[in-house]
């Protein structure tokens, strides 16, 4: 039986829809490491009680179309820094309201795995400018090769390409780049080779050059630097960082496997200051579906305080909502036990899902069909697909879900409440319980 059909039948009863089953055939195919991804995704959604009905077409397309361009052995199994403006909005937002520690004036804030361009290190220094701030990623790459509608690809010190990015997230953009990943890496080196030919340096130094549509520079991460922002191409584990009050570390540790996260927290129990806050977890645009864990130092240790996720998890939209490449990460079986535990509610549920079906409706991102199944992209909507879960997430956060969601969780037990950020909220102490 091809896996597909055996995912649908364990998973979904056998009744997904003939849409979503086409969007995803592509799969069937796929290495290892994707199979493992969609298997983990769909166990995780039977769990949170994510039905058929409820598994869009768009994010099957995103699943048979980009995840086998996303994950890391697409990119030599490096971790691909894909990084947005506005991301950590609302993480932003936590350091300067959460109850364990509240990054202020002269505090010396970390942010590790910070992507590039370094959007969220430098919004989170403009926020916070008397904070001294430093992004951290080994990924900070030699070269930069942009064009001048901002799509850009980086490369290390051979002129080999490390990864590439579009200047926005749009479903376009990001096809555009991904139809042909061969091709993009050609497009984007020849304008490197050419500017590396006319280096003064022999090849060695070309500072930025102009070759027709594209602009090429060396050390690309250094020309965001500013008072209060340093950069460091440093990792988890590296001893070269020094010590922080605060350390942020979203979208990194989902790539590894519970002895890894196991070593980050140990190390960052060194970086940390006594009474340090890391903040630790999983986001997409706009801060939206995500789940983060916070942890203070204690003692010398670090200990958990809150975990919170987003009310859009409660049904998600978007694949990031279950992305994560091993079983054992906590964040997501934190989230998969307490969604599950919310949509078990059959009132809330039917309640939620239908309010929150007649939002999505003038996004374009998906609408319910006349068989009962959420439908692709509405092509006659000026859609922004990456903008509705920013807009629908608002909305429900604002007409009371978050509050009634953790309302459910402090009935089934959980010490529960609705964060400073309108993010639902538990003891960490309490979880485990399924």
């Amino acid at each position: 039986m091809p896996l597909l059909d055996d995912l649908n039948e364990r998973y979904f009863g056998g009744r997904l829809s003939p849409a979503v089953r086409t969007l995803m055939a592509p799969l069937n195919d796929e290495c290892e490491e994707v199979l493992s991804f969609v298997e983990r995704m769909c166990r995780n959604m039977r769990r949170q009680r994510i039905g058929a009905e409820d598994f869009n077409e768009t994010l099957a397309w995103s699943l048979g179309y980009f995840l086998p361009k996303l994950l890391p052995g697409a990119w030599g199994g490096s971790v691909p820094p894909i990084t947005s403006e506005g991301r950590h909005g609302a993480i932003d937002a936590y350091m300067e309201c959460n109850p364990w520690r509240v990054l202020g004036p002269g505090d010396r804030l970390l942010d590790v795995g910070c992507g590039f361009p370094p959007f969220t290190t430098m919004e989170s220094a403009r926020r916070f400018p008397d904070v001294q701030v430093t992004g951290a990623d080994p990924s900070f790459a030699p070269y930069l090769v942009s064009h001048e509608n901002g799509d850009y690809a980086c490369f290390d010190s051979e002129a080999e390409l490390l990864y590439f990015q579009p200047a926005t997230h749009d479903v376009e953009r990001w096809e555009g780049l991904y139809r042909d990943p061969k091709a993009t890496r050609a497009r984007f080196r020849e304008p490197l080779l050419a500017a590396l030919d006319r280096s003064p340096a022999g090849g060695a130094d070309v500072a930025s050059s102009e070759e027709g549509d594209y602009t090429v520079l060396e050390d690309p991460v250094g020309r965001f630097s500013a008072d209060n922002v340093s950069f460091a191409r440093e990792a988890i584990g590296s001893d070269a960082l020094g010590h922080h009050d605060v350390v942020r570390c979203m979208n990194v540790l989902l790539y590894f496997d519970g002895t890894f996260r196991d070593r980050t927290l140990e190390w960052t129990a060194d970086v940390l200051t006594e009474g340090g806050l890391l903040v630790a977890g999983v986001n997409w645009t706009g801060s939206r579906h995500s789940r983060l864990t916070a942890f203070r130092r204690e003692g010398g240790s670090i200990v958990p305080k809150e975990f919170a996720f987003s009310v859009e998890n409660i049904r998600p939209m978007e694949m990031v909502a279950w992305f994560v490449l091993h079983d054992d990460d906590d964040e997501m079986k934190a989230l998969t036990e307490l969604v599950g535990v919310i949509r078990s509610n059959d009132g809330f549920r039917r309640a939620f899902d239908g309010r929150m079906d007649e939002m999505l409706l003038p996004t374009g991102f998906t609408s319910r069909r006349d068989n009962g199944y959420l439908g692709f992209l509405d092509e006659t909507v000026e859609a922004d697909p990456l903008g509705a879960a920013d807009a629908v997430g608002r909305k429900l956060e604002g007409e009371g879900f978050a509050e009634e969601a953790a309302g459910l969780l402090r009935a089934a037990g959980y010490d529960a409440w609705v964060n400073c950020i309108g993010h639902i909220a538990v003891d960490p102490e309490g979880l485990g319980r399924r």
